[in-house]
């Protein structure tokens, strides 16, 4: 292997250090970092806890019976036996961890005990909580008398799960400060305590995979709040691998943080004994595990997520050579390959000619000349020529050398052959990033310039925001809101207008359509699943599940009807037209912009489409957020519009119901007794966990200044321009009340229509009654609930079980079930004219 990297040496470069003098190492000392490893290992722990827990919950009777069994097979065993694998169990367990803290105590690894020693209480704190609230109930009843007796050095039921689960807790904790011999065999000896302990009966198998479970949650989150040691190697490590592989290196300094690449390695600078520069990228398993995310990512949003796949850190740097040769062949200017080597600590590096260049990204905007991009886009034009597809074409990846000339690098994720998915993706990530430096129209001319009309015009079905996954669809999605955001500030009563959204993808479309003199292109379908289709199988799932059974309602509804007065159940129909009114005014007060009536009020029936499936009105308000993002309000002032709504309705509901009951004279009979006590400690105890887990780590503190606080800021800035405006202050209240009342009203002409005889008030006080027990069942609209809860409110009340039957079956079916025919063509109808 060695012999065939050193054919790709430049023979000027081919040599030893002059005298046998020692290159000068420049680095940065060593620091904490928090690993991408660390992360996936915590949401896959999590995961396998939550399968526990739901198990033990949702399943109690089937774990029960299965770890019955398993019982009945460990108790089959001779005593002797158990009682031998007991006391090899808890041996282990006595000398393992004892044996390892030791260990890091003699190595001095006083970082890594200030680690472990938290994280064992952490996961053993947690497990003591899981084992008694959790998994009791799932335990086999007869589980602590098998143990009567039994032994080995103890008594049988140690090591319990929290033993184990701070074991596991530790090891994960100093993993970092292990090597790889040594993190198999404590992992060896846990794996293999749980699986004899489950053998031997003297622990529940739930209660062990648990334990694993939490273990693995406590030990990665202590190492993403703490940090961890580094796994790349060492400076020292990189300059003797560049020596070792004929480099004649005389000095090497890490590059400054601005010309690092978060998950792309670490770039040194290197100097030869000639004086020839060189660029080296030291890659690590932990830029194997970042990329990861990236290739999950793909493969859960594309439907063709082609790349190299997962790579060892030498297999990734080889590739990348191979990709810089063949690019370069192509007539591209890209960075000249030297060499790719390992390094020692399962690392590898990749050297390219030149270290004096800049990336584009960190140019001035005036240093982005036309000459300048139109050198770039026809470099990218030879790679289109030749069908090799970057995909990670972005202006971090483009060097501009000292003569102002650029070249391509970073060719980790190109692809030999590729798809037209792959090279239109190339060209729309680039004219997207570009154009967020100088806008749509000059983006476009300079891809013109180096492409040519042909070539530039098959990025058209891509421009669109799933061809860009990474940073470039942030930077495109900041760019849009940065627009809005400027947009709101131009004037505080501006009409919005529906679908009006800044979007960059849109205008760059256009722009380039318009250039090469092309008609409309039909965006390409990227996405291996989209949201719709799994909205639209979810609320299928829901339909059949909640709405068939309704339907067997549905000829006692008919029979009412032919008995009913028609002239008060046609009085009945317009309630629905009416509601989507009161709810359109509601949304008309709850933001800080001017939304024109009709493509509102149209969003207002499509939502209640969707509140017919989804419980707590979800759907509804998550179309609604849409709306009003695609109008151009920011998401923390849109997001803020709709819980206004929110607490609007429930105010509403609170004073509707409470002037019914004391008009009505009839409130002895409705009683809520909610149960929010036992609520609040858990509650507390969470928001104190997260509020810390964000204020202590960098992260965390990093997305509260980044995303927390402009959300809260723009949601405050959005509830005191509607406090301050009376206009908006009006139609917010008379939407609020006005939604129940018509109800309210529709129910009463529905009773009268069926023969009922019951004042308004009281008709008011059932229907509240009803609509407050029913917001509590988490069904659609209250499905069943609301309407078992109506009539038996109507029959208290003295009318008869016939009419109130009758009566609530109908105004459901014209209040409720009409909405879901006209919802449905109301949100084809907004979706063509792109309100959402």
């Amino acid at each position: 292997m060695t012999e065939h990297h050193r054919s790709l040496l430049p023979s000027d470069l081919v040599g030893t250090p002059k005298d046998g003098a020692t290159p000068d190492v420049e680095a940065p000392a060593p620091h904490d970092v928090r690993r991408a490893a660390d992360v996936l290992r915590l949401l896959v722990s999590l995961t396998a806890l939550t399968l526990t827990v739901l198990l033990a919950v949702a399943a109690r009777d089937f774990a029960r019976k299965a770890q019955q069994g398993l019982l009945s097979a460990a108790t089959a065993l001779s005593p002797g036996l158990r009682d031998g694998l007991v006391g090899t169990v808890q041996v282990i367990a006595v000398l393992a961890p004892v044996t390892a803290l030791v260990v890091l105590i003699v190595k001095r690894r006083m970082d890594a005990v200030l680690r472990v020693l938290p994280a064992a209480a952490l996961g053993a704190g947690i497990a003591w909580a899981l084992t008694r609230l959790a998994l009791a109930d799932s335990r086999p009843e007869q589980w602590p008398e098998v143990l009567v007796g039994r032994g080995g050095l103890v008594d049988a039921g140690w090591p319990s799960a929290v033993y184990l689960a701070g074991c596991a807790s530790a090891v994960v904790a100093a993993g970092p400060w292990l090597t790889r011999p040594w993190r198999l065999a404590l992992w060896s000896l846990i794996l293999g305590c749980a699986a004899l302990g489950a053998l031997a009966a003297s622990l529940v198998a739930l209660d062990a995979f648990g334990a694993l479970a939490v273990g693995g949650t406590a030990g990665s989150a202590v190492l993403l709040m703490a940090g961890g040691p580094s796994d790349r190697p060492p400076p020292q490590a990189v300059a003797d691998a560049l020596v070792a592989c004929g480099i004649p290196l005389a000095a090497l300094r890490q590059l400054t943080p601005e010309r690092q690449l978060p998950g792309e390695g670490i770039l040194y600078g290197a100097e030869t004994t000639e004086g020839a520069g060189l660029t080296v990228r030291v890659l690590a398993a932990e830029d194997r595990n970042r990329d990861l995310f990236h290739r999950l990512s793909r493969r859960l949003l594309l439907r063709h997520p082609a790349g190299p796949g997962e790579q060892t850190p030498l297999g990734a740097a080889e590739h990348e050579l191979l990709m810089l040769v063949f690019a370069g062949r192509t007539g591209a200017r890209v960075a000249e390959p030297v060499i790719a080597y390992p390094v020692t600590g399962s690392g590898a590096l990749l050297v390219t000619v030149g270290q004096d260049t800049r990336p584009l990204a960190g140019l001035r905007d005036e240093e982005w000349t036309d000459a300048l991009l139109g050198a770039v886009w026809t470099s990218v034009a030879r790679l289109q020529e030749h069908r090799l597809a970057h995909r990670a074409l972005r202006p971090e990846h483009i060097m501009v050398d000292p003569d102002g000339k650029p070249r391509l690098t970073a060719f980790a994720r190109a692809q030999l052959n590729a798809p037209p998915e792959a090279l239109g993706a190339d060209l729309a990530e680039l004219l997207a990033t570009i154009a967020v430096r100088l806008g749509p129209s000059r983006a476009a001319a300079c891809a013109l310039a180096g492409l040519g009309p042909k070539t530039l015009a098959t990025a058209l079905p891509y421009l669109q925001p799933l061809a860009l996954v990474g940073p470039s669809r942030g930077e495109v999605a900041r760019y849009d809101r940065g627009r809005a955001h400027e947009a709101a500030k131009s004037g505080r009563r501006r009409i919005l207008r529906p679908g009006g959204r800044p979007n960059l993808m849109h205008d760059l479309a256009e722009e380039v359509r318009t250039a090469c003199d092309a008609p409309a292109a039909k965006p390409a379908q990227l996405a291996r699943f989209t949201w719709k289709s799994v909205f639209g199988l979810v609320g299928a799932f829901l339909v059949l599940h909640l709405v068939l059974p309704q339907l067997a309602n549905a000829p006692a509804a008919l029979d009412a009807l032919r008995d009913a007065d028609w002239r008060w159940l046609l009085a009945v129909v317009p309630v629905t037209f009416i509601s989507q009114g009161f709810s359109t005014c509601l949304q008309l007060g709850s933001v800080p912009g001017r939304l024109p009536f009709r493509p509102t009020y149209q969003v207002q029936f499509a939502s209640s489409f969707l509140n017919r499936i989804t419980p707590g009105n979800v759907g509804g308000m998550a179309l609604n957020l849409r709306y009003l993002q695609k109008t151009g309000i920011e998401t923390g002032a849109a997001t803020a519009s709709i819980g206004v709504q929110s607490l609007a309705g429930a105010v509403s509901n609170t004073v509707m119901a409470a002037v019914f009951f004391t008009a009505a004279g009839h409130h002895g009979g409705v009683h809520l007794d909610v149960p929010a006590g036992k609520y609040v400690l858990p509650v507390i105890a969470l928001v104190l966990a997260a509020g810390g887990l964000l204020a202590l780590t960098p992260p965390g503190r990093r997305f509260l200044r980044e995303k927390v606080w402009p959300f809260l800021r723009a949601a405050g800035s959005t509830l005191t321009s509607i406090a301050t405006n009376p206009t908006k202050l009006a139609l917010g209240v008379v939407g609020a009340l006005g939604l129940p009342f018509i109800q309210i009203v529709g129910l009463a002409l529905s009773l009268h229509a069926l023969g009922g005889d019951l004042p308004f008030v009281q008709v008011g006080a059932a229907y509240m009654a009803a609509r407050l027990l029913a917001n509590a069942a988490p069904v659609p609209g209250g499905l069943g609930a609301f309407e078992a809860a109506l009539i038996a409110a109507l029959t208290a009340l003295g009318v008869p079980a016939g009419p109130a039957t009758s009566a609530v079956l109908v105004y459901r079916l014209l209040t409720f079930w009409l909405n879901v025919p006209l919802g449905g063509i109301a949100l084809g109808f907004v979706q063509r004219r792109g309100y959402v």
